[in-house]
């Protein structure tokens, strides 16, 4: 995703953090939850985004860092996935195998691995904060903010694609028989989200005009990126899930394989240059839905652990 798409999710995020969670379910069952656990969680909610909203100032800075300040993007943006239907008998390949067919090549980025140690790091400042005052509420509202980052773009179907990074020449980690598609691509539908974001964006002050490329006329995609918290048929499309304690890796895991899926879906095997313009609107509006409810999921199991 880029800038201020990334900034508009992590405002969406704490939006919906209170209201979102009426909707919980249990992430091991897929089961709505009881409502007394739905009141508790709440009520927690209601507290965490008090917080985040206090430090409000900083979501532009820190949504953004990864990418602005760590430059992280090779090792833990992605985690390129292949099967052997877009290349057959490339098994060896294999870094890792997950759910039998996924298979992760090496030096396929480490997503799910860089959020699971960043929620483990923050829950552990802040267990070090009510301990010795060693770690401030602002540092760890602002890691709040930037592990938001991760979570979005677990969800984008090219950053969980082998065949968006085609091998160089020399490079032999990779199977060849079958076909990558260009990183141009990439950028392109990047942009169109961005182009659907900035007008709502704009209008809502969640960001502001600094460039001349932040255009305030919404586009036909506009609408699908659209969540206004005072809308009921908005609030039931956020479905966020109460993560056990010790599951978060394996969640971020098949958020992966998911958005895996959606990419299959998105370029066909046979020729991915030809990518399914048809379903882009209704595939936007679930990515959208599913990152907002999962920023909640993630935000509250760090809040609760």
């Amino acid at each position: 995703m880029k800038h201020n798409t990334h900034i508009y999710l992590a405002m969406k995020g704490i939006e919906f953090l209170y209201e979102g969670l009426e909707n919980l379910h249990y992430a091991k069952s897929k089961k709505k939850a009881t409502s007394k656990t739905i009141t508790k969680i709440r009520q927690e909610g209601k507290k965490l985004q008090r917080m985040l909203l206090h430090y409000e100032d900083v979501i532009s800075e820190a949504a953004w860092a990864p990418d602005d300040i760590l430059f992280d993007k090779t090792q833990y943006h992605t985690f390129k996935l292949f099967t052997e239907k877009e290349f057959p008998n490339s098994a060896s390949f294999a870094k890792e195998i997950h759910k039998e067919k996924y298979f992760r090549a090496s030096g396929g980025g480490g997503l799910p691995y860089k959020v699971d140690h960043l929620a483990r790091v923050i829950s552990d400042m802040d267990k070090l904060r009510r301990y010795n005052d060693r770690c401030s509420m602002q540092q760890i509202m602002y890691q709040y903010l930037m592990i938001s980052h991760y979570i979005v773009d677990a969800h984008v179907p090219m950053h969980c694609d082998l065949r968006d990074d085609p091998p160089s020449a020399k490079n032999k980690r990779k199977p060849r028989n079958g076909k990558y598609y260009s990183d141009t691509l990439h950028g392109h539908i990047e942009q169109l989200w961005e182009d659907a974001v900035n007008p709502i964006a704009i209008k809502e002050e969640i960001i502001k005009v600094k460039r001349k490329k932040d255009d305030d006329k919404p586009i036909p995609l506009s609408k699908e990126i659209r969540f206004n918290v005072t809308n009921k048929a908005h609030r039931e499309l956020i479905k966020p899930f109460k993560i056990s304690e010790g599951g978060l890796m394996k969640y971020m895991i098949d958020l992966c394989i998911q958005s895996k899926e959606r990419s299959l879906l998105l370029f066909p095997i046979d020729d991915p240059t030809k990518w399914n313009k048809q379903v882009f609107p209704s595939m936007t509006r679930e990515i959208f839905a599913q990152i907002i409810s999962n920023l909640i999921s993630v935000w509250i199991w760090m809040w609760e652990n």
